[in-house]
C-alpha cells in the first residue's frame, strides 16, 4: 500500500496501452512458475551480459515461493512493487518489470528494472511496459523521481529509457556484479515534473 498513493495490493494490475498485442502488468502468480522458469532457462545466455548474478537454486519451486512471499511483504509495505509482462492475448508471459528501493520522505524515488524475453524482443513491449510502469509510479504511488541503471552496451535497454524521456546523469562505477564481474552502469532517471 502506497501511503502517500493509491492503495496497491498484489492484486493490482496494471493495463498497457499502445503496446500492440495488448499487455498486462501483475503481480507474479504461483500458477506463474513452470512458465517462469521455462522462459528463464531458455533465455539464460541471452540475460546473463545484462543482469545480477542470481544465487544457485533461483530457478527451484522453493526459490520461487519463497520469491513470492517477499513479493507480498514488499508490496504490503510499500518497498517494492514487482510485476510479470503478460500478453493479455495469450496469457502468455513474456518478462517482467519492477519498482524496488521504494524510499518516501524527502526522496520519493524508486529504481526501475526490467527484461524481456528473446522471443518477444524488437516487438516494442518493453517501451510499453516501462512508459506504463513509470505512469504507475507517479500517477498511483506519487513518487517525484524513478531512476534505472543500465550497461551502456546494452543498446536496446538504453533506447526503452531515453524513448520514456529518461535523461542520461552519469555513470555508476562499480555498480552491480554481472556475469562474475563489478561492471559500470549508465543511470538513467524521469521525474515527474519531466
Amino acid at each position: 500500500m502506497s501511503r502517500f498513493g493509491q492503495r496497491v495490493t498484489t492484486d493490482t494490475d496494471i493495463t498497457v496501452p499502445g503496446s500492440g498485442a495488448m499487455l498486462v502488468l501483475r503481480h507474479p502468480r504461483w500458477t506463474d512458475f513452470e512458465e517462469w522458469v521455462d522462459i528463464r532457462r531458455r533465455d539464460a545466455d541471452y540475460l546473463r551480459p545484462w543482469e545480477p548474478d542470481w544465487a544457485e537454486g533461483h530457478l527451484s519451486r522453493a526459490s520461487y515461493k519463497t520469491r513470492l512471499t517477499v513479493f507480498k511483504k514488499l508490496v504490503a509495505t510499500d518497498k517494492a512493487y514487482p510485476f510479470h509482462i503478460v500478453r493479455s492475448d495469450t496469457g502468455g508471459l513474456i518478462g517482467a518489470a519492477n519498482l524496488t528501493h521504494v524510499e518516501r520522505g524527502a526522496a520519493q524515488s524508486a529504481k526501475l528494472g526490467y527484461w524481456v524475453s528473446r522471443t518477444e524482443m524488437n516487438r516494442g513491449h518493453g517501451r510499453a511496459a516501462v512508459k506504463a510502469l513509470t505512469g504507475f509510479a507517479f500517477d498511483t504511488l506519487s513518487l517525484h523521481r524513478v531512476e534505472a541503471a543500465v550497461k551502456a552496451d546494452n543498446t536496446p535497454s538504453v533506447r526503452v529509457l531515453e524513448s520514456n524521456g529518461y535523461v542520461y546523469e552519469g555513470t555508476g562505477r562499480g555498480l552491480l556484479r554481472i556475469n562474475g564481474e563489478w561492471a559500470d552502469h549508465a543511470i538513467y532517471a524521469r521525474l515527474r515534473t519531466d
